[in-house]
């Protein structure tokens, strides 16, 4: 009988050492400091892309007639980009308007109107891959005191800026 009480005692003592000595460990360490340094990458703005489609109406004669270009704008860019506005233009070479990129001599830009109605609302933020619908370009030609023969049967070409 003498026995089990040793052998619950010894139990008991060595319990008590295992639990002192797991004490111990648990509140004995060493406090330290330290830092890193790391860098980002911030990427930069892609050009948007403007798609202008065909004319449709027309044809356009000295005083009469309007030709509308639908166009959109594309951001191909993978972040997040600001459309702020647009504008349109007839291309010119000097003052006289471009068909197909070449100059047309005697057919002057001044003849003609380009009216930007720009895709709304703006500012709008374009996502990555994004496109901006509804902006329209009305092409009108002006009635003049000179003689237009220059630009019959031409084509002006229309210039879309996005920004």
């Amino acid at each position: 009988m003498f026995r089990i009480f040793r052998k619950k005692r010894t139990l008991a003592a060595l319990s008590v050492v295992a639990v002192l000595v797991c004490a111990g460990a648990a509140v004995a360490y060493f406090t330290s400091t330290g830092s890193g340094t790391g860098s980002a990458s911030v990427g930069s703005s892609t050009a948007f892309t403007v798609a202008v489609s065909p004319a449709t109406g027309g044809p356009l004669y000295p005083g009469s007639g309007t030709e509308n270009l639908a166009y959109t704008v594309h951001n191909p860019g993978s972040g997040s980009q600001s459309l702020s506005a647009t504008t349109a233009s007839v291309a010119s070479s000097g003052a006289n308007i471009t068909s197909g990129g070449t100059p047309v001599v005697g057919c002057l830009a001044a003849d003609f109107t380009a009216t930007n109605t720009a895709p709304t609302p703006l500012p709008q933020t374009l996502a990555g891959g994004a496109t901006s619908t509804g902006g329209s370009v009305a092409v009108t030609m002006t009635n003049t005191a000179a003689n237009q023969d220059a630009c019959q049967g031409k084509t002006p070409d229309i210039t879309v800026n996005a920004s």
